[in-house]
């Protein structure tokens, strides 16, 4: 069964937003797809989208403080399409905003921690 997605994409050009939308047959599933477009086209699409993913995941573990052995372990385990779990560290999320924030926000932020601290 072929399965038409409508893409769209927009971009300005000299100061006007300009927008297209295609209708594009996909094939539908993974067999119809090999059949209209080929393996070799199938398979190289699915990996060069799951690189992409992969490195994103491997950023966020980075920006959390984790080293290579357990950023390989989490990759060992993950499988493309299903989400890696992630934690919040809420410390290094403030820590984070923290540098962003003007120094009026930064004194207000310190006199909250203090107020919740005593």
């Amino acid at each position: 069964m072929a399965e038409v997605n409508v893409i769209k994409a927009s971009k300005r050009i000299n100061d006007e937003e300009k927008s297209v939308e295609v209708q594009f047959d996909f094939g539908g599933s993974v067999e119809a797809a090999v059949e209209k477009f080929g393996a070799e086209v199938v398979y190289s699409n699915f990996t060069r989208a799951s690189v992409i993913t992969a490195q994103a995941a491997m950023r966020r573990m980075l920006e959390t403080g984790k080293g290579q052995e357990e950023i390989q372990a989490a990759m060992s385990a993950w499988k493309p399409g299903v989400a890696i779990e992630r934690t919040v560290d809420p410390v290094a999320s403030v820590l984070g905003k923290f540098g962003s924030m003007s120094p009026e926000e930064q004194k207000a932020l310190i006199k909250q921690l203090q107020a919740r601290a005593n």
